[in-house]
């Protein structure tokens, strides 16, 4: 049995589980509408998904009408739809004109090879489970293949012209890269002269150049270790590739598609934990939990950090704000927590799914959901130590910012790790945020201060105590937050005017700072209608602007 095909699009991948129980010609229907829907769509559009599925699955299906996907991706979900549905109905070969045939039967009648057809099967062509002899295996109808044809008739009469390269063939190219490359062209130069000259693809003429001229693995492997650091650190500090491949004398897809493997390599070494819930498996999850209300608005309360004093005084002013909203705190608690948990979900999976040469809009989609789960998780942080803080008013009769100061600091490191453990494990469907955190709290305060002393002198803090509360809150928060130490002035920028105004609102749109959601470049290339290399570059001006101020 082949293996399956898996869906780029989680609110097609639910529907045959969805519609398990329906009658069989309900089934029958949806398959036969998918069918006819694939032709229609144009691989370089975009479509909004509900309405694109309409005929498919009806309204009933809980996809948000505002998802715009890709006519690509769209075809092959369909495809891969129409045989998951297919799997239900006992399909016989002789259902259709002209019988069904597998793959390889297929595969010989066209003069092509059966992986091509499962490559065409991406863009198309439709397969069905169908039952011959007690025995269930995947076919092609003969007339869904004739309907391909009409669509893509070049394509197969290429796929048809194509011959293998035999070894004399393969030979002269050799031979013919050999003198080129001793007259001092480039393995690509060469690549790129023999390929037009003997009608070949220049990259198949310089996958064999690299087998026959190439450095060997180890040394490839070598030179990956010796400069891969040095490029990420470059992106790292927005220079631009084209500049590092120069003076590196590499080419510059060499350079981003090494920046892409170390960005890789880093994202691997993350491990988030996260809590299960069953709302993530629901048709839509992906559009819903992340993007609620309350986890989009990523308005902090105020806590002011750096003084402990401070931090106190702040804390009691927010409790005596915000003292009749109990109820909100507690559903955007929820909230925010369970939109947390999915985004680490899915990063993880994400990560464990990697390539060795990872695409760049994987990592880029898989380091945004880590940074949108960091925001989320300092939000709740800080409304923990909020709480925290009143417990320790009411722990302390003298008032916690009357303590010495080496104790108030020691109180201050307790009551962090304690909102750190309970803002990492807390589950909204078995717990109340608030109640989780003061059990903590309390438990840290009497091991702190065992004893309540009303009668002890109170110490006298003519300067404030220096201590951050509001630091790192995850142990890999520096490889997906590049510029968190530059957070404050980004966000001092953004009300401004002139260039670094305009910087420093693009970055606290990308990076989620001052209360903004943290956006793919994809993402915020489609907002600014431009192309993803334009904001690509934007962005990288942005950060050596901010860098300067």
């Amino acid at each position: 049995m082949p293996r399956r095909a898996s869906y780029s699009l989680p609110s097609l991948g639910v529907i045959p589980a969805r519609t398990a129980s329906d009658p069989r010609e309900s089934i029958r229907g949806r398959m036969l509408a998918a069918e006819a829907l694939i032709p229609t769509i144009d691989p370089s559009a975009d479509y909004a998904l509900s309405q694109a599925l309409a005929s498919v699955i009806g309204g009933s299906a809980g996809i948000v009408g505002a998802q715009v996907v890709s006519g690509r991706e769209l075809i092959a979900d369909l495809t891969t739809l129409v045989l998951d549905l297919s799997e239900r109905l006992e399909l016989t070969g002789d259902e259709r004109d002209g019988g069904a045939g597998t793959l390889e039967e297929l595969a010989q009648e066209l003069g092509v090879a059966s992986k091509t057809l499962q490559r065409w099967r991406r863009s198309g062509l439709c397969a069905h489970w169908i039952v011959e002899e007690g025995r269930t295996r995947v076919a092609i109808y003969r007339e869904a293949l004739a309907r391909y044809t009409a669509h893509h008739g070049a394509e197969i009469e290429r796929a048809r012209s194509f011959r293998r390269i035999d070894g004399d063939e393969r030979r002269a190219l050799v031979e013919a890269g050999r003198a080129l490359i001793a007259a001092g062209a480039s393995l690509n130069q060469a690549a790129k002269q023999v390929a037009a000259a003997h009608g070949r693809s220049h990259e198949g003429v310089r996958l064999i150049y690299l087998r026959e001229f190439g450095a060997s693995a180890r040394r490839r492997q070598r030179s990956i270790e010796r400069i891969g650091p040095l490029v990420e650190r470059a992106w790292r500090f927005a220079i631009e590739p084209s500049r590092v491949a120069e003076r590196l004398g590499k080419s510059e897809s060499y350079v981003r598609a090494l920046v892409d493997r170390r960005r890789g390599e880093r994202l691997r070494a993350v491990q988030p934990s996260w809590i299960e819930l069953s709302t993530f498996d629901l048709p839509g999850a992906d559009e819903t939990i992340p993007f609620a209300p309350a986890a989009r608005r990523l308005q902090p309360l105020g806590l002011r950090d750096g003084n402990l004093l401070e931090a106190i005084e702040s804390a009691r002013e927010i409790r005596r704000l915000h003292a009749r909203e109990s109820r909100g705190h507690a559903e955007r608690d929820e909230t925010r927590a369970a939109a947390m948990h999915f985004l680490l979900r899915r990063a993880s999976r994400a990560i464990d799914a990697l390539e060795r040469w990872p695409e760049r809009a994987t990592v880029d989609q898989i380091e945004t959901d880590l940074r949108f789960a960091l925001r989320l998780r300092a939000l709740l942080v800080e409304r923990a130590l909020v709480i925290a803080l009143g417990r320790a008013d009411h722990f302390c009769d003298i008032g916690p910012e009357r303590l010495p100061s080496d104790e108030l600091r020691a109180l201050a490191r307790s009551l962090v790790e304690a909102v750190h453990g309970v803002v990492t494990a807390f589950d909204p469907s078995r717990q109340r945020f608030e109640r989780a955190v003061s059990l903590a709290a309390d438990y840290a305060l009497a091991k702190r201060l065992p004893m309540r002393r009303s009668t002890r002198a109170a110490a006298r803090h003519s300067t404030g105590v220096a201590h951050a509360l509001l630091g790192e809150v995850a142990q890999w928060q520096a490889i997906v937050d590049p510029l968190a130490h530059r957070r404050q002035l980004v966000e001092r920028l953004v009300g401004g005017t002139g260039e670094t105004a305009v910087a420093a609102r693009l970055l606290a749109r990308r990076y989620g700072f001052g209360g903004e959601m943290p956006r793919t470049i994809e993402r915020m290339a489609q907002e600014d209608r431009t192309t993803i290399a334009l904001m690509t570059k934007r962005l990288r001006e942005a950060e050596a602007v901010i860098r300067r101020a």
